[in-house]
């Protein structure tokens, strides 16, 4: 019996510290930032569908487009930034409410709502310009302009965070995905305690408990 105490004991001890098996290390996590974030699509882009979906652990956001020529020199660009209330709708200067607690703007540049070049037009985005997904972080997304090549769309948050953006082709794609930024904890910080030292105080413990029951029962 004494033998398999010892043996749990140690056990716990080396659990502690870190000399036991275990699972293979993860992948590395995707890198979000709260920093501007901007690149080129190329072309003329004409938005063809918008998608939000929870993912594991952030939410994701993917405007999808329809790609025409361009003049030389011109193309599709896109930034990604935090964004400040009051928000207007266009050229009206209408107010424009979006839910949230924290914004962040995707704004496109040379991207339409409607091809620009042809006639009839050869593609056209027939989808919401106000999406309410109610996902865990994002709640609402709202086209606030759509004028002469420029698109923005404001993103309407739970709480501030940060994102990664993915572009991807055939057809192409901007995929931006938002992960809540963590709140700093606040009050006293307890000094860390290393868990080998855990493991080895419990060992010492327990050997002394023992040590003191056999006196008792040596001076009954």
């Amino acid at each position: 019996m004494r033998t398999r105490w010892l043996v749990g004991c140690a056990i716990v001890a080396l659990a502690g510290l870190g000399l036991t098996a275990g699972p293979a290390p993860a992948t590395a996590p995707i890198a979000f930032s709260c920093s501007p974030s901007s690149g080129t699509l190329g072309g003329l882009q004409v938005l063809q569908h918008v998608t939000a979906t929870a993912e594991s652990g952030f939410d994701r956001i993917t405007f999808e487009f329809a790609s025409f020529p361009a003049p030389s020199g011109v193309g599709a660009t896109y930034t990604v930034s935090a964004a400040t209330p009051p928000f207007t709708a266009g050229a009206s200067g209408q107010p424009l409410a979006v839910a949230g607690q924290s914004f962040v703007k995707v704004g496109f540049h040379n991207a339409y709502l409607q091809d620009p070049v042809n006639v009839p037009a050869r593609a056209a985005y027939t989808g919401p310009q106000d999406l309410k997904p109610g996902l865990p972080l994002l709640s609402e997304a709202v086209v606030s302009d759509a004028f002469e090549g420029f698109l923005t769309w404001i993103l309407g948050l739970q709480q501030k965070a940060c994102w990664h953006v993915t572009q991807l082709t055939a057809p192409v794609r901007l995929v931006v995905d938002l992960q809540p930024v963590a709140l700093p904890v606040t009050g006293p910080r307890i000094p860390a305690v290393p868990l080998g030292a855990l493991g080895l105080a419990a060992l010492a413990g327990g050997l002394f408990l023992r040590r003191a029951h056999r006196f008792k029962l040596l001076r009954t």
